[in-house]
């Protein structure tokens, strides 16, 4: 009887040390395709956030309508500020504020993670449709998207002039202009 119960204690050791094993490796395969972000991941990620709360990808948790106090009461003081803008450039993100209020209430976020350099003016257009407006302006070309109830977004591409499938270099999350 010893001997049987030995064994179950044996089985049941092996089994959970598989199931163990086996629930790490999967963890681990789900977390590296989430850290492979792919253009059309990285687009529906971008516009899911303006939509649902007003965020960028690197802004979290703050977003457009927060307080700047607030952002630099959890990540500190900016790495560089002016009247008009706070640039914490290691986390890749700028907030806009409006500095005549005494909460200096963010009014856009910009975002410039490298990673966005991934994405292409046909990509973008070929996921979510022609955009409200496209303009080249000062070497740039600017795409906006809104849904006219709780968003803008404003991707800003390398010049098409130089390029007819230009590269993302940043974007802006604004409130939708009937706020």
């Amino acid at each position: 009887m010893k001997q049987v119960n030995r064994f179950i204690r044996s089985v049941t050791l092996l089994m959970l040390a598989l199931l163990m094993f086996s629930g790490q490796a999967a963890c681990a395969s789900s977390d590296s395709i989430s850290s492979q972000s792919t253009p059309d991941l990285l687009i529906r990620q971008i516009m899911g956030l303006a939509y649902e709360s007003q965020q960028s990808i690197n802004s979290g948790p703050f977003s457009v309508g927060d307080s700047l106090k607030k952002v630099e009461k959890a990540w500190g003081a900016p790495e560089d500020l002016s009247t008009a803008a706070a640039n914490y450039w290691s986390r890749n993100v700028r907030f806009l504020y409006d500095g005549s209020t005494g909460r200096k209430t963010i009014t856009g976020i910009d975002d410039f993670d490298p990673k966005l350099q991934s994405i292409h003016l046909s990509m973008l257009k070929g996921l979510i449709g022609e955009p409200i407006s496209e303009v080249e302006q000062e070497g740039m070309y600017y795409v906006t998207y809104t849904d006219y109830a709780n968003y803008k977004v404003v991707f800003v591409f390398e010049s098409a002039w130089i390029n007819p499938d230009p590269r993302l270099n940043m974007y802006t999350v604004e409130f939708a202009t009937d706020q």
